[in-house]
């Protein structure tokens, strides 16, 4: 596997989710990862269960394998020893609130100086300036602010928190791996280091970019969602052993295929809006997948294809031998009986014959 990053080396002040995911996607690209960590004040997130071998699997999922120092870096003495180690860093990833940092003399201006072909990179919710910029926030206060939750509602109207840190994840971490690379490609050029402002608020908008153009054509982008469900070619549909099915047929070709696979003709269509729910018969479709197993439905639709995929737990996830063939997911050992599994993902090949992995 490549390993673009090798020369790298990387301070890492941030704690909990976003900027530690960060840093860990660096390290698998190559990356030396040095991890600040204040003695007084430890990362919450090695307190959260569950644990194995005495590890939160969060935090070793995300930190054990990097290197740890532990600093006050509110002190001279601190201050110094991150300055000693400055001397052999190319990037600085910190997730404090704004003007943090400067306060104890280890912000871009002052770093800067000392080394000014550094990468820094402040990873906060929303961003260095503005009205909001020193307010707490966690990822459902982005997702509110960003009208992501107005999108995800059930049918009560409520809105749906997701399962998942859309925020955190999606933006946070990625716009933070993104500034790196963009930091580092930059310093390649002109031999600059450069200040990067990443903000998961900000960073969520594009997420929005259907539903933004929508309403400035005129529509309400909530009822005007024609892909979170009100389409019958583009649903999720419950089995027979109460699993469920994911049916992307969003094309005529897919979803007149799909027809044809399931010996419905009558259900073939020429245009997507007659797939909508409220003119389909969408109960039929209901029950042709009520009538099987969702293994049923998964043997019967192999070698075809028309968008139809299994709903799957995260457990048949990481049992899932395509993506360990691919050393997408990769085992941390924290203790001999109880290996970890974490994902570990490079776009990086090794060969165009044989590769680690490929984007489809």
């Amino acid at each position: 596997m490549l390993q673009p990053l090798q020369d790298i080396t990387i301070l890492d002040f941030s704690r909990l989710l976003p900027g530690p995911l960060a840093t860990l996607l660096l390290k698998q690209m190559g990356a030396r990862v040095i991890r600040i960590e204040h003695p007084k004040r430890s990362d919450l997130a090695r307190q959260q269960p569950p644990f194995i071998g005495g590890h939160s699997t969060l935090f070793a999922a995300l930190n054990l394998e990097k290197e740890t120092v532990n600093i006050d870096y509110t002190t001279l003495v601190g201050k110094q020893q991150v300055f000693d180690l400055l001397n052999q860093a190319d990037v600085i990833v910190e997730q404090f609130r704004p003007g943090t940092m400067d306060r104890w003399g280890l912000g871009y201006d002052a770093l800067s100086e000392v080394k000014p072909d550094l990468v820094y990179v402040s990873l906060t919710g929303y961003g260095q300036s503005g009205p909001r910029a020193s307010m707490a926030g966690h990822d459902i206060n982005y997702l509110a602010l960003a009208g992501l939750l107005d999108m995800n509602r059930d049918q009560n109207g409520k809105p749906v928190i997701p399962g998942v840190q859309w925020a955190d994840i999606c933006s946070g971490s990625s716009w933070c791996t993104t500034a790196v690379y963009s930091g580092l490609f930059h310093r390649e050029r002109t031999g600059q280091g450069s200040y990067h402002d990443v903000s998961m608020l900000d960073g969520l908008l594009p997420v929005l970019t259907i539903p933004f153009t929508q309403l400035q054509g005129g529509l309400n982008p909530r009822t005007a969602a024609f892909l979170s469900g009100t389409l019958v070619n583009y649903n999720v549909y419950e089995t027979a052993d109460n699993r469920w099915m994911a049916l992307g047929a969003l094309e005529m070709k897919f979803w007149n295929a799909f027809c044809a696979w399931a010996n419905r003709p009558e259900w073939k269509r020429q245009h997507a809006m007659e797939c909508s729910v409220h003119i389909f018969p969408r109960s039929e479709v209901e029950q042709f997948f009520k009538s099987q197993t969702q293994s049923y439905w998964i043997q019967q639709m192999e070698d075809h294809d028309f968008c139809l995929s299994p709903v799957r737990t995260v457990a048949e996830v990481l049992a899932d031998p395509d993506f360990l063939r691919k050393q997408t997911l990769e085992s941390i050992d924290l203790d001999e009986n109880s290996p970890l599994l974490r994902s570990h993902y490079s776009f990086f090949s090794k060969t165009k014959e044989n590769p680690v992995h490929d984007i489809q």
